[in-house]
C-alpha cells in the first residue's frame, strides 16, 4: 500500500475561516478517496501561522502524519525557501494545494506550486476563495 502525500503551501496571512474550510473540505475528500493509501502524511513548511498552521491543526485532528520542510535561512541565505519548496516536491506527494495572499506577495507559495506542476504534482490553487485547477496529467484527486 502507498500512502497520500499532501503538499499544503499558503501565505502567513490566510487565516480565515472560509480558508480552513476549503483546506478541511479537500484533505476530507482525498482522505475518503484514498483507497488503499496506507494512510495520510501533509508536507508543509512549518510558518507558525497562516495555512503551515491550519494544515498540521487539520492533520492532527484526522491523525494524519505531519512533515515539516522548515526555510533554512542559516545554511541557504539567499534561496532558503527556493531550496526548501525544492525538497518538499522531491517527497513523493501526488497533491498540492496552495493558497496564495490575495496581495499577490505570495512569492514563496507560487515558487512551490511552479515546483510542483514542473515535478508532475497534480496542484490546486485557491486565489482569493476561487479554486484554479492546474491539471498536471495526474488523475482528478481535488
Amino acid at each position: 500500500m502507498t500512502e497520500l502525500r499532501i503538499i499544503v503551501t499558503g501565505g502567513r496571512s490566510r487565516n480565515r475561516r472560509e480558508d480552513y474550510r476549503t483546506l478541511e473540505e479537500d484533505i476530507r475528500r482525498l482522505d475518503a478517496q484514498r483507497g488503499d493509501a496506507a494512510g495520510v502524511t501533509i508536507i508543509q513548511g512549518g510558518c507558525p501561522d497562516g495555512i503551515d498552521a491550519m494544515a498540521r491543526s487539520l492533520a492532527r485532528d484526522y491523525g494524519f502524519r505531519v512533515e515539516t520542510v522548515p526555510a533554512d535561512f542559516d545554511l541557504h541565505p539567499d534561496d532558503a525557501v527556493e531550496v526548501s519548496n525544492q525538497e518538499m516536491a522531491d517527497r513523493g506527494a501526488r497533491i498540492c494545494i496552495a493558497f496564495p495572499n490575495e496581495s499577490g506577495q505570495s512569492l514563496g507559495t507560487w515558487d512551490m506550486a511552479h515546483r510542483a506542476i514542473a515535478a508532475g504534482i497534480k496542484t490546486v490553487i485557491y486565489p482569493q476563495g476561487k479554486a484554479k485547477e492546474v491539471n498536471t496529467g495526474e488523475e482528478s484527486e481535488a
